[in-house]
């Protein structure tokens, strides 16, 4: 046989190959992907896997999706297809227990009647049809719940969304979480706008209720409790709560030393500080006198420069603290990848009694400063809170959880206070019957997470008011909290699978330095200007009113200014060495993207190249 029909041969067998490994891959490979994303963000977790395996009754989730008129959006289209895949793999790893179908519903039919029924929320679209795009989940025993609308920038919650939509179809009745509490927006209903954004979504699984003030017992069946800046407490009050340690022991307890957000609520509602009394002695952890500030953190505020100008300056008193200074063992805070903003936070103090355990959630760094309360209450500027600045050359604690064996801040159960009229008196007993017989000690180890700062859970502090999105992980620290505190460890796992910002760590640890260097300066700018502006307008006073200038007065003048001047060179420094820094990196990592591989192939393909030239001098 000639050289030529056997190349024609081995053609035909290698194409023979590949058609069939083709062939063999779509059938038995389509459903195997490669994610290489650096948390996994397109791979099923273990949590979800657990959640869906475990499932006693089968469920069918059906994807609502209008898909003729998602095709005009790339975002949207997109998005479907993610949601498919990711809802294909949960049916593939339930062995059979989760169902899925997909609906098309048109405009005006019986089927969008239905889906809208089931809760469903159509998007405009500028005069088009709408677009429906949401999940409706259903059981055995006809219970129908539905994720109205799966927007494309929720993405990282997609797992998250449908594991707890299956959750739920397997287990409806949702945790119920009572709220005591002195916010305004946290004795709100949970649907109304007012109510704080962690509410409204808490409320997407959780059973919410508030308490009210004067609160005789807890509503029934309570699982968690949560105490927002709780305002004073009589001695009964305190005991339907111990008696919820002992019985339940499970709480998300937000004291403050200066609530901002309190004291610019209307009337008698205004409470600056919050305490427990003997039940923060009873559990050893309590909040300090003092707020606490951190340079390092500052978020940045809009101040009064003078003359009508404005300027952006860190504000110490409101740390940002970044996932680095929080617990990574704790599944509340190991996978959160956004600031915690805290508002003049307080910070905690543990004595755990014995039994139990202490552990850190958020912490500030080393250099924070205890700031007096009083301080705090003024609304300082940054400048003030400097100027009472002194690091504590120690981390300052503000949030942990305390976990173990407690025992009663009481003794006996009190007597109910007398009521005159018999009425009340009729309705307190009936209340109060309600508690739980009295028990010295816990019925099962307490898991309870203490917050050293309510202003943390305002919307203010988070939360864009245009978007109505959060910008840090306020939201998630406490909803991951409610999620730990109400059994379900694999929600929160999931919850915080959000990805987290790919940052360009040399770029931003160079940023930072400059930062910080930057900000010195400009504080040492500033005061000096603000020394040589008051001794102007002195000056200038003088002048104004017939007074002289003496030499030395002009001389002190010229001296601010050289000084002035001298610093804001030094300032243009920095930034030229900054700038410096940085390009030099970005020339780095061009060369390495763009450059390196290219020239690693062609030094591989020059290498191959001399090696079977040699070889072939060789075999001459």
């Amino acid at each position: 046989m000639r050289r030529s029909q056997y190349a024609i041969l081995a053609s035909i067998l290698v194409a023979i190959v590949f058609i069939g490994l083709n062939l063999a891959s779509w059938k038995w490979l389509a459903p195997a992907r490669a994610d290489f994303t650096a948390n996994g963000l397109y791979t099923m977790s273990s949590s979800a896997r657990r959640v869906v395996q475990r499932l006693v009754e089968p469920v069918e989730l059906e994807l609502v999706y209008s898909r003729d008129v998602g095709a005009e959006f790339p975002a949207i289209r997109a998005h479907a297809d993610r949601v498919r895949q990711l809802m294909n793999e949960i049916a593939a790893q339930s062995g059979g227990k989760v169902k899925i179908r997909e609906t098309e519903p048109e405009p005006f039919s019986d089927e969008e009647d239905r889906v809208v029924a089931a809760g469903l929320t159509p998007a405009p679209t500028n005069g088009a049809d709408p677009i429906y795009f949401g999940v409706i989940g259903h059981n055995t025993v006809d219970d129908n719940i539905a994720i109205s609308f799966l927007a494309p920038e929720r993405d990282a919650l997609l797992e998250y969304e449908l594991v707890r939509l299956i959750s739920q179809l397997d287990d409806p009745a949702p945790p119920k979480v009572a709220v005591i509490s002195s916010l305004l927006a946290y004795q709100a209903d949970p649907s109304e706008p007012g109510a704080a954004f962690v509410l409204r979504e808490a409320r997407r699984a959780f059973d919410i209720e508030i308490a009210p003030p004067d609160f005789r017992s807890l509503p029934a069946d309570t699982d968690v409790l949560m105490l927002i800046h709780p305002g004073p407490m009589d001695e009964w009050q305190q005991y339907v709560v111990d008696q919820f340690m002992m019985h339940k022991g499970r709480a998300l307890i937000a004291l403050d030393p200066v609530s901002r957000v309190s004291m610019i609520q209307p009337g008698s509602q205004a409470i600056a500080s919050s305490s427990l009394g003997r039940l923060g002695e009873t559990l050893g952890v309590g909040i300090g006198p003092d707020t606490v500030a951190d340079r390092a953190l500052a978020l940045p505020v809009n101040v009064d420069a003078g003359q009508g100008r404005r300027q952006v300056v860190g504000q110490p008193l409101f740390p940002a603290v970044p996932p680095a200074l929080m617990s990574k063992t704790d599944v509340i805070t190991a996978d959160l990848s956004r600031p915690i903003n805290f508002g003049a936070p307080g910070h905690l103090i543990a004595k755990p009694p014995a039994g139990t355990e202490f552990s850190m959630l958020v912490e500030t760094t080393p250099q924070a400063a205890l700031i007096s309360a009083d301080i705090a209450k003024s609304d300082p500027t940054p400048r003030t809170v400097l100027e009472a600045y002194t690091p504590s050359e120690t981390p300052q604690i503000l949030a942990g959880r305390l976990s173990g064996n407690l025992r009663s801040s009481f003794s006996v159960p009190p007597t109910a206070s007398p009521q005159a009229d018999p009425v009340t008196a009729e309705r307190q007993r009936q209340e109060m019957a309600k508690v739980p017989p009295f028990t010295s000690r816990s019925a099962v180890p307490a898991e309870v997470i203490f917050v050293a700062d309510a202003d943390a859970f305002d919307d203010g502090f988070y939360v864009n008011p245009q978007t109505n999105a959060p910008i840090s992980d306020n939201a998630a620290f406490i909803l991951n909290a409610l999620d730990n505190l109400g059994g379900d460890e694999a929600l929160t796992a999931l919850r915080s699978r959000a990805p987290a910002a790919r940052p360009m760590d040399r770029v931003d640890a160079l940023r930072a330095a400059a930062r910080d260097r930057l900000y010195n300066e400009q504080q040492r700018l500033e005061k000096l200007l603000a020394d040589a502006e008051g001794r102007l307008n002195l000056l200038e006073g003088r002048r104004k009113s017939g007074a002289t200038l003496t030499a030395e007065e002009l001389s002190e003048i010229d001296s601010y200014r050289t000084q002035a001047s001298d610093i804001r060179k030094q300032l243009r420094g920095v930034e030229r060495e900054f700038r410096r820094d940085i390009d030099a990196l970005a020339g780095q990592l061009q060369f390495i993207n763009v450059w390196l591989g290219p020239i690693i192939v062609g030094l591989i393909g020059i290498g191959m190249f001399v090696w079977r030239s040699r070889r072939r001098g060789g075999k001459a």
